[in-house]
């Protein structure tokens, strides 16, 4: 398998993983429920799958791969960053706080968002 196979894969995996934590958060919001310990653990799973996804990338990138992922590299270069420091940005913008219901939809919207992003990574891709 070649790294090109194993970037889209990974960008699959990020995608379903991201739609679950979204579709997880939303519950939780609904349920007024603030960001515990089990849900802060799957955003940060989820933020080391963005990096290892983004680090490939840019081993590909750099033309360490096999061949290029993308017809738009530069747009698909910036899905990737954006995905990257989405959930970082949203837990500095919070301040760490993880107390109120506030922050779990917050948490559940970017969640979305980067399912948004991902799929518009995997658009330019061409794998």
């Amino acid at each position: 398998m070649s790294l090109t196979e194993i970037h889209g894969r990974i960008g699959n995996t990020a995608l379903l993983f991201m739609f679950i934590a979204a579709a997880w958060g939303g519950l939780r919001w609904l349920r007024k429920k603030p960001v515990d310990g089990s849900y802060f653990g799957v955003l940060v799973v989820g933020e080391l799958l963005l990096l290892a996804q983004m680090l490939l990338g840019v081993w590909l990138w750099l033309g360490m791969g096999s061949t290029p992922v993308s017809d738009h590299p530069w747009m698909h270069t910036l899905y990737g960053f954006v995905s990257a420091i989405t959930l970082p940005a949203v837990y500095v913008f919070s301040k760490g706080h993880t107390e109120d219901r506030r922050d779990q939809g917050l948490y559940a919207i970017a969640c979305l968002f980067l399912v948004a992003i991902l799929w518009r990574a995997m658009t330019t891709a061409s794998l």
